[in-house]
């Protein structure tokens, strides 16, 4: 009897064991768990949707899916999604299970080198529970899929390989959710996270924010500043990790709420600030953000901005560095004169190979008093050297140099790093700062041609989508900064960055910008397809005007500006050798009988105490100058002697002040310069070169030193001084013809400024001014028939291209030597090649056949423009129109000179 009552006590036992085993493990699957507590913490970005099918319909609609469905990811994940699909059992497919569930994706780094995702699915029903199994069984007897599972911690890991694209997964289940991911390093992370037990939600600090609640909001996206450079630190080189890393520190997380548009992302949330010691947060200490002042002078060429808007940018310096030098309190105390904004702006470059220029805005409080300081710390660096300050007129701004290493660093801080030495110029309220005096005078002609952000519709349209004032701002257009993105992408990630040019190009304004609110940061992320304006006409040319003239015309149509309202007008030759001026009306204007035939492009100066636009160009022994009514200029023109026999004109101005200087060169390679009185400057009377030139002579402005570049065919290169004298190392002897000229980048003095030539045969020749070649590459050259020349961009010569000519094929090269594309033509005759650029990828290359009278116009990717021909044997001239964002083709054919409209299509 007690040893019955001893078995059914021990029975009983066991017995409310199991039930008390399973009401628990049953309790437990009922439970509610928070996905947010399963992410790890060193989660980069985590992305929670509630709508999955929703999501994929906006993306459809918008043209962001087409793009992202390209991307080698997502089409990698589309190819997993249909083989599982395959298996899915009856009718109920994964889009059908994966619908209305709120669904987290964390984004993590992993093992420093590769990017993983893991992905939180709740099973909500018995009937998604049934799907599951019956999935999983299907999956380990299909032959696509290999399936085992052990155990991890106390939970059953399932990792599943797919034999077809050697891709696999691992998983496991806890209270009715599904933890994926491709790591199975993550997944055990996970497992680990739950048995410490209740995990604090990496998003804990938003635990009342979800803006799915709201009406067109696609997803909650959490980011972890924290992380966030490690992420980047994938896809950049680490010379630009420091940058990255500190300004990372602004923020440590983020809940932003993510929108879709038709061409637009939104993203826009709040973050908390990182107040860790010496983050960058707790150096700026912001207040109230600042409006975008600086607006009215960025040049449109700017590829990316950091802008700072506080109420004292001097708070940018924290924490200073020791300065023991003579001139520190002057810098301290020119730091204090600063207001409100400064911005570092990094310029569009045209080479992988080459640094951007970098120009620094600083608002100041009081103008004059900041140039008086500017002048102190000019006068106390000259007198610790013993040499005279250098400051330079150009127009009607002075720019001074000050030779402190680092001195943007020292007066605003480690962002503003990396000046060896700064040129600086007062515009208005505003400083600018820059290592090279070339990039304050490119970006002072800009401002004075009002090619700025304030001015430009597609940057208005832009700035209105964005916040007004901000605290810190980037701002990026991927278009003007794609050499730069390659240049300091790093070289594992090159390849796929690349392969997804055309999406990222097409997105191509982006803004990130924090504005501080009751202690938080409003953020916002602005990812933009600039408007396209009309497409009408993407797929041939539109005729718009077509002028009939008395006689055959000779020449290409020049493009030149209205003498009062600077619009767009053309100047034309015809037979009988008359200029003609073709108005923006399309009317003619004024003639001017020549007598002779052009020598030379018309050039436009600002001259005589009126300051409107004249006209310069040469006949074959005549200098001519024309006012807006085709009359000549007192003096002119100036007669040569009739055995002169001109091929070039180049205008100087070596101040920007008028005081202009006329070079010509004639085809025995003698050189004559005049001023515009019509004497002759000393030195040039003539300048004998021996040879003839092959392009027209380039002047530079090097460190308060003028150059004058002359390169001749037999392949010596000459550089010049004011007075014609050599400078030493010259002239360089690159044994072979050139049949073009050369191009240079201007750098602080003369050592640092390198030019780069083209030979006949394809040789690319890089040099100083100092007469010491750099480098030298030999271009591919298939034949002995193939020959090469440098052409440069038609408006300001900033960038070029080299063209290969061979036995009628033609190939396009851009400055880092790779071929953009080549095409075959008809005849073997050279063809006449234009290079236009109108910033970012708005380029077109035009294609002259002057045996068939045909011109084929290319677009950035090579391919032919309005699908035909046009029929012409002249050069061409093409304006782009910002507003419409298409282009406006002038050419000439017998007498008519044509107008014509066309867009480019992606």
């Amino acid at each position: 009897m007690p040893k019955r009552i001893v078995f059914l006590f021990i029975g009983f036992v066991i017995l409310a064991s199991l039930v008390f085993y399973g009401f628990s493990r049953w309790k437990g699957s009922r439970e509610k768990v928070d996905l947010w507590a399963l992410v790890p913490d060193n989660a980069a970005l985590v992305v929670e949707t509630n709508n999955h099918q929703e999501l994929v319909e906006h993306l459809r609609e918008t043209e962001l899916w087409q793009s992202l469905a390209a991307l080698p990811v997502a089409s990698h994940f589309q190819e997993n999604m249909a083989y599982l699909d395959s298996v899915s059992p009856g009718n109920q497919r994964l889009d059908r299970f994966l619908n209305e569930k709120d669904i987290l994706t964390s984004v993590h780094v992993e093992g420093k080198s590769d990017v993983t995702y893991v992905f939180y699915v709740p099973v909500s029903s018995v009937g998604e529970h049934r799907f599951l199994r019956t999935l999983t069984e299907n999956i380990n007897k299909s032959d696509v899929f290999e399936q085992s599972s052990r155990t991890y911690q106390d939970h059953l890991l399932t990792d599943i390989s797919n034999t077809r694209n050697g891709s696999s997964f691992t998983y496991f289940t806890f209270h009715n959710n599904i933890i994926l991911s491709a790591s199975p390093v993550l997944v055990e992370e996970i497992a680990r996270r739950i048995n410490r037990g209740q995990p604090r939600s990496v998003a804990a600090d938003f635990s009342n924010v979800n803006f799915l609640s709201q009406p067109d909001v696609s997803a909650n996206v959490f980011v972890n500043y924290r992380v966030l450079p490690d992420l980047l630190g994938l896809f950049l080189k680490e010379e630009v990790m420091p940058q990255v890393r500190y300004l990372s520190t602004l923020c440590q997380s983020a809940m932003l709420e993510l929108k879709l548009e038709r061409n637009r992302l939104f993203l826009n949330g709040f973050s908390l600030p990182e107040r860790l010691n010496n983050s960058l947060h707790n150096n700026m200490q912001p207040q109230k953000p600042q409006p975008l002042g600086v607006r009215a002078y960025l040049p449109n060429r700017t590829a990316m901005m950091l802008h700072f808007g506080l109420q004292g940018v001097a708070r940018l310096r924290q924490p200073q560095k020791p300065n023991k030098s003579n001139y520190a309190a002057t810098v301290d105390s020119l730091a204090g004169s600063f207001g409100q904004e400064a911005a570092l702006v990094y310029l569009e470059s045209h080479s992988i190979n080459q640094s951007p220029e970098k120009v620094v805005f600083v608002h100041t409080g009081s103008p004059a008093r900041t140039g008086r300081l500017l002048t102190k710390l000019s006068n106390q660096l000259a007198d610790a050297r013993q040499e005279e300050p250098y400051a330079e007129k150009y127009g009607n701004h002075t720019i001074q140099l000050l030779n402190v290493p680092q001195l943007p660093e020292q007066l605003l801080g480690r962002m503003f790093k990396g000046f060896e030495q700064s040129y600086m110029v007062q515009v208005d309220d505003y400083l600018l700062m820059a290592e090279e005096m070339a990039a304050l005078r490119h970006l002072l002609d800009d401002i004075a041609e009002g090619s700025v952000w304030g001015k430009s519709v597609a940057q208005k349209a832009f700035m209105e989508e964005t916040l007004q004032e901000a605290n810190f701002s980037l701002y990026l257009n991927t278009v003007n900064a794609w050499y730069i993105l390659n240049r300091y992408t790093s070289e594992g990630e090159r390849e796929e960055l690349l392969q997804n040019a055309s999406l990222i190009k097409r997105f191509a304004q982006v803004g990130l910008q924090f504005s501080m609110v009751e202690g938080r940061y409003y953020t916002s992320l602005v990812v933009r397809r600039p408007d396209q304006g009309k497409t009408g006409t993407q797929d041939g040319f539109e005729e718009e005007e077509s002028i009939t003239l008395d006689n055959r015309l000779d020449t290409q149509p020049f493009p030149v500006q209205n003498a009062v309202d600077r619009s767009r007008e053309l100047v034309v030759q015809d037979s009988a050798n008359v200029l003609l001026n073709i108005t923006a009306m399309g009317r003619r204007g004024w003639t001017d009988s020549l007598n002779a035939s052009l020598r030379s492009d018309i050039k436009q100066v600002e001259y005589g105490p009126d300051k409107k636009l004249r006209y310069l160009f040469i006949t074959a022994n005549r200098i001519h100058a024309i006012n807006n009514q085709g009359q000549p200029l007192d003096n002119f023109p100036f007669n040569l002697p009739d055995t002169v026999d001109l091929q070039h004109l180049a205008v100087f101005d070596y101040e920007k002040d008028g005081n202009y200087r006329l070079l010509v060169d004639d085809a025995l390679g003698n050189l004559y310069m005049y001023n515009m009185r019509g004497a002759a400057v000393q030195g040039w009377q003539p300048r004998r070169m021996d040879y003839r030139l092959s392009a027209e002579p380039q002047h530079l402005r090097v460190g308060g030193r003028d150059v004058i570049l002359v390169a001749l065919e037999n392949g010596y290169i000459y550089a010049l001084n004011r007075n014609g004298d050599t400078y030493p190392g010259f002239p360089i002897n690159l044994k072979v013809p050139l049949t073009s000229g050369v191009t240079a980048k201007v750098g602080a003095d003369l050592r640092r400024t390198e030019v780069s030539a083209v030979t006949k045969y394809g040789n690319v020749v890089t040099f100083s001014l100092q007469g010491r070649v750099l480098r030298q590459e030999q271009l591919l050259r298939p034949s002995k028939r193939a020959m090469f020349e440098l052409v440069p961009e038609s408006s300001n010569g900033r960038s070029y291209i080299i063209v290969r000519q061979e036995q009628g094929r033609v190939a396009i090269l851009d400055q880092d030597l790779k071929e953009l594309f080549e095409k075959n033509y008809v005849t073997s005759a050279p063809k006449i090649v234009q290079y236009f650029r109108f910033g970012g990828d708005n380029k077109v290359y035009a294609i002259t056949e002057t045996g068939p009278g045909k011109t084929y116009l290319y677009d950035a990717n090579g391919r032919l423009i309005g699908g035909r021909s046009l029929e012409n044997s002249h050069p061409v001239t093409i304006f782009h129109n910002e507003t419409a964002n298409d282009y406006t083709l002038y050419y000439t054919s017998g007498n008519q000179l044509k107008k014509l409209r066309f867009s480019v299509g992606e």
